[in-house]
């Protein structure tokens, strides 16, 4: 196991120092006050742009749909943005599909915040990427991000030569929040009988209920953090069993506050004979998908994890 005996990324830790210099308050301060939703977000998406902007990457064709959650027993009409690679990075037909989570603790973030997350994957794993625009918090609280997700899961498996890509290789994946949904769903996967390629999990928070904070709140609700977080669809590492689930990709920097919670989860897996590529960045922090613009550390950690879903794809056959 890796432990934080390197310092964090120069490029990030002035990230850090010019965000705190700045004044701007916490992302999710104020999120539970009346309007904190919408507020958190702009303020999200100012940091973005201020701090860590997008990468600028050769994009593929990209086509926009609502799906509707009321087949899948979900009362919301779910948008989905579908990336496909650019033609440069494939040939032939792309058989691979990720259902893509993206991550803001559950209550910021959208299809724009993580496009280059999606377009990334896309290229560079080779594969067609759905990334899911689910409900958030506090408006809409567990388990609706949930839901939305599970739902739109199960609309690409149904449809997943309309897209052009093969059963034996569809993922699920998702960053912060968007691994805890990824992980939920996957046991969700393994439970209908709908077997994955991979499991992507960057980062991800298994367990809400060692998590207090302000996302937390917003999600399940102040009051029910110790009791609705127990929920595996809330806390996958708390399921019941983690046999029979698809191979997993987990990774984390040595700087995350889920550092733990992450090495726990991998352990987790491995208990239950889950093939499991676990991956330690000693320079890194959370999030640091999203600081490929700004650190060479974060495109090469990137990469990698491009590489391997590649790799787990070409495997299922």
């Amino acid at each position: 196991m890796t432990s934080v005996n390197k310092p964090l990324d120069p490029a990030i830790a002035e990230m850090g120092r010019r965000t705190k210099a700045s004044g701007i308050p916490d992302l999710y301060e104020g999120c539970l006050e009346p309007h904190g939703g919408p507020v958190c977000r702009e303020r999200g998406r100012n940091l973005r742009a201020f701090f860590y902007p997008k990468p600028t990457l050769p994009t593929g064709k990209i086509e926009s749909l609502v799906i509707d959650g009321a087949a899948y027993g979900v009362d919301a009409q779910i948008p989905v943005r579908i990336h496909w690679p650019q033609e440069n990075f494939v040939t032939g037909t792309v058989q691979n599909t990720l259902v893509y989570f993206h991550g803001g603790g559950f209550v910021v973030g959208d299809l724009d915040s993580h496009d280059a997350h999606a377009i990334r994957l896309a290229n560079e794993a080779q594969c067609v990427v759905v990334n899911v625009d689910y409900r958030l918090a506090p408006e809409h609280r567990f388990p609706a991000a949930y839901d939305d997700c599970w739902a739109v899961t199960q609309w690409v498996a149904q449809n997943i030569s309309r897209l052009g890509g093969h059963v034996k290789r569809l993922a699920v994946g998702g960053d912060s929040a968007g691994g805890n949904l990824a992980a939920a769903v996957a046991l969700a996967c393994r439970d209908c009988g709908l077997k994955l390629a991979a499991q992507l999990l960057l980062y991800p928070a298994t367990d809400l209920t060692q998590l207090n904070g302000m996302p937390e709140q917003a999600y399940l609700g102040a009051e029910n953090i110790s009791t609705t977080g127990r929920d595996w669809r809330a806390s996958p590492k708390l399921a019941a069993s983690h046999a029979g689930l698809a191979p997993a990709i987990l990774t984390v920097g040595a700087h995350d506050f889920l550092f733990k919670d992450n090495q726990a989860y991998a352990q987790v897996l491995r208990n239950a004979n889950v093939a499991l590529t676990y991956r330690e960045f000693p320079t890194l922090n959370h999030g640091f998908f999203s600081f490929t613009a700004i650190s060479q550390d974060s495109l090469i950690a990137a990469q990698m994890v491009c590489a391997d879903l590649k790799t787990h794809f070409q495997n299922a056959g």
